[in-house]
């Protein structure tokens, strides 16, 4: 990516004034290049090995800008991101088990939203370790690849937590496909 994700951080300070925020979400984007056809088809393709082996369930989002409205509303990246989560239904799987990757390329931020399912059994410093390696890997130009071993990681997760025992068959329960609006 270009050099201002370096700053990309995992979400948990003040939101910023509705001006400086407008200022951040009004610059034209760059992103598309990093998501085309070809780069969607790999990330269902990942989203879908991540979810072998376990009873968990996966969704991507990532977002370029928000809408003004929500600019003025003063939403917080994690507040967009459990809405999100909400409405691609992340919390309608069977074992309570899905997590959403939100990544909210104009603010540089990325938030990690687990159902309760998985969020009681997983410590805060496993979330904080993928969180990390992620801002890593996109300040370093990784797009792809970066968000790849991100999903791989959360399926690792729901696969030590949430294994199917032999012979059990674990239904794809959401969708794979992930929602890029870039």
């Amino acid at each position: 990516m270009n050099q201002s994700v370096e700053q990309m951080k995992k979400s948990s300070s003040p939101v910023p004034s509705r001006w400086s925020r407008w200022c951040q979400h009004v610059k034209p984007t760059t992103y598309r290049r990093h998501f085309g056809a070809s780069e969607r088809m790999a990330l269902h393709d990942v989203i879908k090995a991540a979810e072998h082996g376990h009873r968990g369930e996966i969704r991507l989002v990532v977002e370029a800008k928000l809408p003004l409205s929500l600019i003025l509303d003063r939403i917080s990246p994690r507040q967009r991101a459990i809405g999100w989560f909400s409405d691609l239904r992340v919390w309608d799987t069977q074992g309570n088990t899905g997590i959403l990757l939100y990544l909210l390329l104009a603010e540089h931020t990325l938030e990690i939203v687990a159902d309760r399912g998985i969020a009681g059994k997983v410590p805060q410093q496993e979330w904080d370790a993928v969180s990390r390696q992620l801002q890593q890997d996109l300040a370093a130009g990784s797009v792809q690849a970066g968000i790849s071993q991100a999903v791989k990681r959360l399926g690792e997760l729901l696969a030590q937590h949430f294994p199917i025992a032999v012979g059990e068959i674990n239904p794809n329960e959401l969708s794979n496909e992930p929602v890029i609006l870039v």
